[in-house]
């Protein structure tokens, strides 16, 4: 029954402990918080790694040669400045588009 009764007497003191009042933390100063060394190696890796995707850039540009081909692309766009410029054309002059131009009429490049 002593033992009993210690036990009760220990479950009822740690229960009914006063926590210890925190000690009070000091202000923050704006002047004083950086972003430390996770920051600065983050920035460094973004700014390595622009780096290195312009120089991949320049150097899959250069293997690019400027004397291709017209391609599909190339005849699509000249057929529409084609139609651009006949509108164009149209509307200073305010009349209509001539009926007999077009690519159903085989006058203009129909693009495939």
């Amino acid at each position: 029954m002593d033992i009993v009764m210690t036990l009760l007497n220990v479950i009822v003191w740690v229960e009914s402990a006063d926590p210890s009042p925190l000690p009070e933390e000091p202000p923050i100063d704006p002047s004083r918080v950086t972003p430390g060394l996770l920051g600065f190696l983050s920035f460094a890796f973004l700014v390595i790694a622009v780096v290195l995707l312009y120089r991949s850039l320049r150097k899959q540009m250069n293997k690019v040669d400027p004397n291709l081909p017209d391609g599909p692309g190339d005849r699509e766009r000249q057929y529409d400045a084609e139609l651009t410029e006949q509108a164009e054309e149209a509307g200073e002059s305010g009349t209509a588009p001539e009926s007999g131009t077009g690519p159903e009429n085989g006058t203009a490049p129909r693009p495939d």
